[in-house]
């Protein structure tokens, strides 16, 4: 029976217009206020709501519609060319590095030929700058209208050069080089639908199409307009703990180091080692940040005292449960705990006992995890901490399938941190590169399955799938939908389940998926689901096939790919042995099928099922789906 709606009150989205700045000209333009993020009550009552105040993705205006003039359309052309300032500063069609390059070498005054074979040598020291260039003015450069946006020199040269040039990227050096900028005047009809709506073409992006015209990859918004950058830059300032107000994130090298812009940091080690009795080479280090230009603004931290411990040092390791009592025995104010090289020296290092003796009350919090130690359980001595801001971190592969966290080990922490550096793809996951890690499956442990409850997992579930699914944390590693704080259902969320830890669990049987606050948002889909094994059979009730709840696992319609189900002794496990001697239901012959064709181990083991004995009818039907059936007691098989 579906449970009554909690009442919401939607907070009122106001339209307006008004005269708006964009690209630098005055236009009229109707705005519509940003809208607030839906709290249900009883999110808030389960603590699994936010602990501090609800967060906002999206915190600026939005532009719904843009009266587009010809000198707006003319500054945006404009722009597109020359770059516009900051951030697409030097990007522009025709003032960027390459463009530069070639223009320059054709003012030398040396021969044709020999600026041509310059370049071309540059071009090949520089391929993929060259390639990415030569893609914004190759439609044009590739069609016969070319010749009708050239310089008036250059389109009588053109002709007669055509048929001498060595090879094709001397022509298309040429070309670029003699393009006449006064020429491009017009932006395409799909750029200028997108201004309609007050998206600019990026000058990053641009490029010339075969009519010359000049359009674009990449469209957006002014900057105060910016729903990415206002949401950075809100984050820095607010919910940093060592804050500034800028929208960029920082480096890997700042993540290491533990600095920040608009900070200094200083190592006070030496004023602690006497009365702690640590030295230099163990691993412990104190060190104070400073605001370089204070801030009197109130709740705002002008400077504050940071603990690192590496634990790969073993006198660290040993210690840092003790120092962080002792600290808090002492009234030490520390206003960061730094733990490094978790799990790097040994994988088997435990941190539970470490990270349940800090305080209850936490500023900030940095954990750099080795990626030998994926599965970051210590993290569940956290749930009833108060943490501001909390940030995971790796020097290893952050891009690795295994990494996980338990969500209720989050549920009072108010901000966790994802904006500093997340290391590329492109990198090799030998590079050692201090980044935050992706994280694409949730994990539970056995205290969350207490006497056979699914409601501590719910809890997490929900947390993460809808409850705090606005933050950008808890939409893993694909980020926000168009409307992240609206339409929760069209943020992407962690995708992977590990009941590993979870004795107990066989399936999806009691889980919820979809949002019975609001049903407007979509289900979620689970694409990977680990299961805890030690035998070499998997074991499940004929019941709990028929309520298997299955019908989650999936990779979205039309994907080849299918789900993956997996068992945490590996590839041990070559059978399912069925407990009880109730018949299956559609639905359990369907859940039945999944277990096989979703694990690998299983559907090369030839579709092998163990039942009881004196289960003929349940024999029976499973031989008549084709599966290989053999009864089994308790203890042995016949």
């Amino acid at each position: 029976m579906k449970k009554p709606e909690t009442k919401i009150t939607s907070p009122k989205i106001i339209k307006t217009k008004k005269t708006i700045k964009i690209a630098g000209i005055d236009v009229e333009a109707e705005i519509e206020g940003p809208p607030g993020f839906v709290v249900h009550e009883r999110d808030k009552q389960r603590g699994i709501s936010n602990p501090t105040k609800p967060y906002q993705n999206h915190t600026v205006n939005k532009i719904l519609s843009v009266t587009v003039t010809k000198e707006l359309k003319e500054k945006v052309a404009k722009d597109a060319l020359d770059g516009g300032n900051g951030y697409d500063e030097g990007a522009g069609l025709f003032n960027n590095s390459i463009f530069n390059v070639f223009k320059e070498e054709f003012n030398s005054g040396k021969e044709l030929n020999d600026i041509l074979s310059t370049l071309e040598s540059v071009a090949r020291q520089n391929s993929g700058a060259f390639q990415n260039t030569l893609e914004r003015y190759k439609k044009l450069l590739d069609s016969n209208n070319v010749i009708n946006f050239l310089k008036p020199e250059a389109q009588k040269e053109y002709p007669k050069l055509k048929s001498k040039f060595q090879t094709k990227n001397q022509e298309y050096i040429w070309l670029i080089a003699n393009l006449d900028q006064s020429k491009f005047t017009k932006i395409a009809s799909t750029s200028e639908k997108y201004l309609e709506k007050g998206l600019t073409i990026s000058p990053r992006s641009a490029f010339i199409n075969e009519a010359g015209e000049i359009d674009s990859n990449g469209w957006g918004p002014p900057d105060e307009y910016n729903t990415v950058t206002s949401r950075l830059r809100r984050d820095n300032s607010e919910y940093r703990v060592f804050d500034y107000d800028e929208y960029y994130s920082r480096s890997s090298d700042r993540i290491a180091n533990g600095t920040y812009p608009g900070w200094v940091k200083e190592d006070i080690s030496e004023a602690y080692s006497r009365k702690y009795n640590f030295k230099a080479s163990d691993g412990i280090r104190f060190s104070k940040l400073e605001r370089i230009n204070p801030n009197p603004a109130k709740g705002k931290l002008n400077s504050g005292l940071v603990l690192d411990l590496d634990v790969s040092n073993d006198e660290a390791y040993r210690r840092s449960k003790e120092l962080i009592e002792k600290l808090q025995k002492d009234g030490e104010q520390i206003t960061s705990y730094r733990i490094k090289n978790m799990g790097e020296k040994n994988s088997d290092q435990a941190f539970k006992d470490i990270l349940g003796a800090l305080p209850k009350d936490i500023q900030q919090l940095e954990l750099f995890f080795s990626d030998k130690a994926t599965n970051t359980a210590s993290l569940i001595a956290l749930e009833n901490k108060n943490i501001k801001e909390l940030s995971l971190y790796t020097s290893g592969n952050s891009l690795k399938k295994a990494w996980s966290y338990n969500p209720l080990a989050l549920r009072n922490t108010t901000w966790i941190n994802t904006i500093d550096y997340n290391v590329s793809a492109e990198y090799s996951s030998y590079d050692k590169i201090t980044t935050r890690i992706t994280f694409n499956t949730l994990a539970f442990d056995q205290e969350d399955f207490k006497n056979g409850s699914y409601e501590r997992i719910n809890d997490g579930l929900r947390m993460v799938y809808y409850a705090r699914n606005n933050e950008p944390f808890f939409q893993s590693g694909h980020g926000p939908g168009l409307e992240p704080d609206k339409k929760l259902g069209q943020n992407s969320y962690p995708t992977g389940l590990d009941f590993s830890r979870v004795i107990g669990i066989k399936s999806l049987k009691g889980l919820i998926f979809n949002d019975d606050l609001d049903t407007s948002n979509e289900p979620r889909k689970i694409t990977e689901l680990t299961l805890y094994n030690n035998e070499s059979y998997f074991e499940i009730s004929s019941d709990e096939l028929n309520e298997a709840n299955l019908q989650h696992l999936s990779t979205g319609e039309g994907n080849p790919e299918k789900p993956k189900i997996h068992f945490s002794n590996g590839n041990n496990t070559t059978s399912i042995r069925i407990s009880g001697k109730t018949l299956l239901s559609d639905e359990g012959r369907k859940n039945l099928d999944k277990y096989f064709e979703y694990n690998e181990s299983l559907r090369n083991s030839g579709k092998q099922i163990q039942i009881p004995n004196e289960s003929d009818e349940l024999k029976k039907q499973l031989e008549g789906w084709g599966y290989k059936v053999s009864t089994a007691s308790d203890r042995s098989f016949t």
